[in-house]
């Protein structure tokens, strides 16, 4: 009734063209690593409290069980997790949202 067929294409081997062809070498060097930042650490706290806000704008139980346990309005909430997905600076008017 039903017939299957086996293919019998063969891939092609892509790792052999770095011998072949000496010219393509890799960009990105694994030893030549940018130095340490020390605002590294800052940027991607600020990235992370940005994307967890915006999270939290997306899911509405979360929007109100963060209103609810800071006995803030909803509209006072949203308002204070746009601003900081916007990188707004605000004061932390909602406790226990973020790790300090």
């Amino acid at each position: 009734m039903f017939t299957t067929v086996i293919s019998t294409v063969k891939i092609p081997n892509m790792s052999g063209n770095a011998n072949k062809y000496p010219s393509r070498v890799s960009v990105v060097d694994p030893d030549d690593r940018p130095p340490n930042q020390p605002c590294e650490r800052e940027e991607y706290e600020k990235k992370q409290r940005k994307q967890r806000a915006e999270l939290i704008l997306a899911q509405h139980d979360l929007l109100i069980r963060y209103a609810v346990e800071n006995q803030l309005s909803i509209p006072q909430t949203r308002q204070y997790f746009r601003k900081v997905a916007l990188g707004i600076p605000t004061a932390p008017v909602i406790k226990n949202w973020f790790p300090n």
